[in-house]
């Protein structure tokens, strides 16, 4: 996790799979699969429609406990939950 201030590179997305609470069932019955973007791939492809695609440098702006994080991408800023910003893998800029 990048701390306030602190810039990246994004070098890719994870396809993990989002577990809809409590019906032990799979995602696929779950309705979360579909055939052009297979498992986890609308979360992916949101996120590139958002400006978080690879190649792209972020910038935390705020990382407080209790709210999302806010980041700078492109040309605006964006709020992203921590658990769907931990999906976006970073290669870390030195300063």
């Amino acid at each position: 996790m990048l701390t306030c201030g602190e810039s990246a590179e994004i070098v890719g997305v994870r396809h993990g799979l989002r577990r809809h609470g409590g019906s032990g069932g799979d995602d696929k019955a779950a309705g979360c699969v579909s055939g052009r973007h297979g498992r986890g791939g609308h979360r992916s492809a949101r996120l590139s429609e958002m400006g978080f695609s690879p190649g792209q440098i972020v910038e935390v702006v705020q990382n407080s406990p209790g709210v999302p994080l806010l980041l700078r991408v492109r040309d605006g800023k964006m709020a992203l939950d921590k658990r769907t910003a931990m999906e976006i893998i970073v290669r870390r800029i030195s300063s």
